[in-house]
């Protein structure tokens, strides 16, 4: 089985793996599951025959996503659990062919998305008046995730509301300077579809240069950095890593949305990152269990 970690596109399989979206999906069933799942009760969410999923399965083996768990009571088969919380994929940055294919890759995903919203579109969804969401990726929101989203939105749409700058004056009375024309430099579609049918989310995959990881593995911390960390960083970092917004994570840990963003605060100072992004690149670079470990 190939090691857990970062994987590069330019190595063989890999890109293929990135556009076997049903075996990501797979992953993906297993990761939500936190508890090892056998092939029989993969079988059933995923309406897949056993010989299809007994592929996913040894292809995520074989790029080291998955790890088997032996057959333990009351469970009588094999389970599967992932390797990692995070996949991520790299390439060489200075190689113009790696550059293709990752570009090539994004392109992949945006078409992956409109088939999946043109089959799963809700026939009874008739969107009102105003703004609509997009991403170029499958979520399963409930409704405490709907009002997050929308809690989060008011900004965007007040900040686009904002009247802009109207045209400066000449320093001379009475005359005005046209200024000249703004043309429209960025798009902005925000639409939410409703999707019917079943269709399971995609993983939320990470892609990055070669040269960013390098970087990653020379200021990375020191296990006694990593130690350092008390459970509650520990806990909100490794939900940050996995995406969850801070409101969730005090959602979760049934603390203030304050108390995280100071618990994440120093997270981020004793493992000497910035950014949320930059948390989960480098905790997938160090391993999420072994962090998680106590």
């Amino acid at each position: 089985m190939a090691q857990s970690g970062p994987l590069d596109i330019g190595h063989a399989g890999v890109f293929d793996l990135m556009r076997d979206y049903e075996a990501l999906r797979t992953w993906e069933l297993i990761r939500v599951s936190r508890a090892p799942i056998t092939v029989a009760e993969l079988v059933a969410p995923r309406r897949l025959p056993s010989q299809v999923v007994h592929r996913h399965l040894d292809l995520l083996m074989h790029h080291g996503l998955l790890r088997a768990i032996r057959a333990r009571k009351p469970r009588r088969s094999v389970g599967f659990e992932v390797a990692v919380e995070r996949i991520v994929f790299t390439f060489d940055d200075g190689d113009p062919g790696a550059i293709a294919r990752a570009t090539a890759s994004s392109e992949l995903v945006a078409r992956e998305f409109d088939r999946c919203v043109e089959r799963h579109a809700s026939p009874d969804f008739r969107p009102a008046s105003g703004f609509r969401f997009r991403q170029h990726t499958m979520k399963h929101f409930t409704v405490e995730d709907l009002a997050e989203l929308r809690r989060l939105m008011l900004p965007l749409v007040e900040f686009l509301s904002t009247p802009r700058p109207v045209p400066s004056k000449s320093a001379r009375k009475g005359s005005a300077r046209i200024a000249s024309p703004q043309h429209c430099n960025q798009a902005i579609s925000i639409r939410l579809s409703p999707l019917v049918g079943d269709l399971l989310p995609l993983p939320d995959v990470w892609m990055t240069p070669r040269s960013k990881l390098v970087r990653a593995e020379d200021e990375k911390p020191s296990g006694a950095a990593l130690k350092a960390l008390a459970p509650r960083e520990r806990e909100v970092a490794l939900a940050l890593a996995e995406g969850l917004t801070r409101a969730h994570v005090a959602e979760r840990m049934g603390v203030s949305v304050h108390t995280v963003s100071t618990l994440a605060r120093r997270a981020y100072r004793k493992l000497g990152v910035s950014s949320q992004a930059a948390l989960a690149a480098r905790l997938a670079r160090f391993g999420h269990r072994k962090l998680g470990e106590r």
